[in-house]
C-alpha cells in the first residue's frame, strides 16, 4: 500500500538561505531541498547543540526514510510564475561575532582600519508558491495527511510557509519513464538513460530531468484525461545510495 500527496508551500514572509554566493551577493534560489524539508515537516530532528559540525542526515532520518519520501520543492509551474515576490536588499553591519576582544588603544590591530560588513541579499518574500510530493509506504491517505503540519518554518531566519495538501492516486509500472519532478541525486539506485539535466545545490545536487528504465510510480488526480501523471522512481528514498 502506498499513499501520495501533492504538497503546496506558500511563503508567509521572508525565507532566506544562501543557495549561491556571487561576490557580495547571497542569493536564495527557489528550491527547498529535501535535506531541509524532512526537518521542517517534523519527520526528523537533529541535535539541539552541534559541537561536531558534521551532517547527520542519515542518522536523523533512519527511522522514517523507508516509510516517507519527500521530494525537493520547486516553483509550482515550469514557467516559475509561482514566484510572485523576491526581495533584494543591501546591508552594512558590524560583525556578529559571539565575542569581541577589547584591546587597549595601543595594542588594537584594527585601530587604523575601517572594516564594515556589507553586501546584498536576495530572498524569497511573501506569496511565493512551491510544490513537492510526499510518498507514504504502508500508510493510508488519511494517515499520511495526519503527519503533515499546517505550517512549517524554513531558512536561516526560520521564515514561515503555509502547507496545503491534495491526495493523489498512485499506480505502479515498469519500463521507460521520464522524471516528472526533481529528486535528489542520491535518492534512487536507477541510472539515467538519457535527457539528464542536473543542478548543483548544497548539500546535494538535484536531478531536474532525466529518462529512466525501471520500476516507477505515477501520481495524479483521479481523472487525468489521458495525460501522464508525475512519474518518480519506485525506489525513491532519501539519500538511498548513501545508506
Amino acid at each position: 500500500m502506498m499513499a501520495a500527496l501533492e504538497v503546496t508551500l506558500r511563503t508567509q514572509g521572508e525565507i532566506w538561505f544562501a543557495s549561491r554566493e556571487v561576490g557580495r551577493l547571497a542569493d536564495t534560489e527557489p528550491y527547498f531541498l529535501n535535506t531541509a524539508l524532512y526537518y521542517a515537516f517534523g519527520f526528523a530532528s537533529g541535535r539541539y547543540v552541534d559541537r561536531l559540525f558534521e551532517p547527520t542526515y542519515l542518522d536523523d532520518t533512519d527511522g522514517v526514510s523507508e516509510e516517507l519520501y519527500v521530494t525537493p520543492a520547486t516553483p509550482s509551474d515550469s514557467t516559475g510564475s509561482g514566484l510572485a515576490n523576491r526581495i533584494t536588499s543591501t546591508y552594512n553591519t558590524s560583525s556578529d561575532d559571539y565575542a569581541t576582544i577589547n584591546y587597549s588603544a595601543q595594542d588594537d590591530p584594527d585601530a587604523k582600519q575601517n572594516l564594515p560588513t556589507y553586501g546584498r541579499r536576495r530572498v524569497l518574500g511573501h506569496g511565493n508558491e512551491l510544490t513537492c510530493y510526499l510518498l507514504g509506504r504502508g500508510l493510508s491517505t488519511s494517515e499520511l495527511e495526519s503527519r503533515v503540519p499546517g505550517y512549517i518554518r524554513l531558512g536561516k531566519k526560520r521564515g514561515k510557509a503555509r502547507v496545503e495538501t491534495e491526495p493523489l492516486d498512485v499506480s505502479q509500472d515498469t519500463g521507460e519513464f521520464d522524471l516528472g519532478h526533481p529528486i535528489g541525486a542520491y535518492d534512487t539506485d536507477l541510472t539515467p538513460v538519457g535527457n539528464l539535466v542536473t543542478k548543483r545545490m548544497r548539500p546535494t545536487p538535484l536531478v531536474m530531468q532525466a529518462s529512466y528504465d525501471g520500476a516507477y510510480v505515477e501520481l495524479g488526480p483521479t481523472n487525468l484525461d489521458g495525460k501522464n501523471g508525475v512519474q518518480l522512481p519506485a525506489d525513491a528514498t532519501f539519500l538511498k545510495t548513501k545508506r
